[in-house]
């Protein structure tokens, strides 16, 4: 094998090295202590689709988020915008487009950004009451069981759902 050989053989295996570790990393994400539905949404959505293993790192309102990807807080690149839910933005950034996830953005939307309006979806004040629920639950304290509890309920409202026609 000529030297040139030898350095790209050496490059791909350093490079292939470097893939299976970047993919290995856990991915932390990171958030203020307070719940509402779009939160709540957007946890599970990081959970189930973008990054199953994430880690999820709570800071109290308003401290600076000092460590992960910040998610959900007013300085941060996935938050509520005029015209997107926090979930809606991260559907957007990690290009997410199955149907039930757009569908269930949709309702998240309703709730987060069409707040003084007529809600447009029909399971809108449903999911809100469910979900509010969880979080001023008697355990509220323990953000943990929150997570926990929201994550079951949408991915069960998830199985529920068939794809919307288009």
């Amino acid at each position: 094998m000529s030297s040139i050989g030898k350095i790209l053989f050496i490059f791909w295996i350093v490079l292939l090295v470097n893939t299976v570790a970047a993919e290995d990393e856990k991915l932390v994400f990171s958030t203020w202590d307070t719940f509402e539905v779009d939160k709540c949404a957007s946890i599970w959505l990081i959970k189930r689709y973008i990054s199953p293993q994430a880690e999820i790192r709570f800071f109290k309102k308003g401290e600076p988020i000092t460590e992960g990807i910040e998610f959900d807080t007013p300085s941060a690149k996935f938050r509520r915008y005029h015209n997107q839910s926090t979930f809606e933005t991260l559907l957007e950034h990690y290009k997410l487009k199955e149907e039930k996830l757009i569908y269930l953005g949709q309702i998240i939307h309703d709730i987060e950004v069409n707040i003084w309006e007529k809600k447009i979806m029909a399971e809108t004040p449903d999911l809100e009451k469910t979900v509010n629920a969880i979080i001023s639950s008697p355990n509220k304290e323990y953000k943990e069981y929150i997570v926990e509890q929201c994550y079951q309920y949408f991915s069960k409202y998830e199985s529920a759902k068939t794809p919307v026609p288009k």
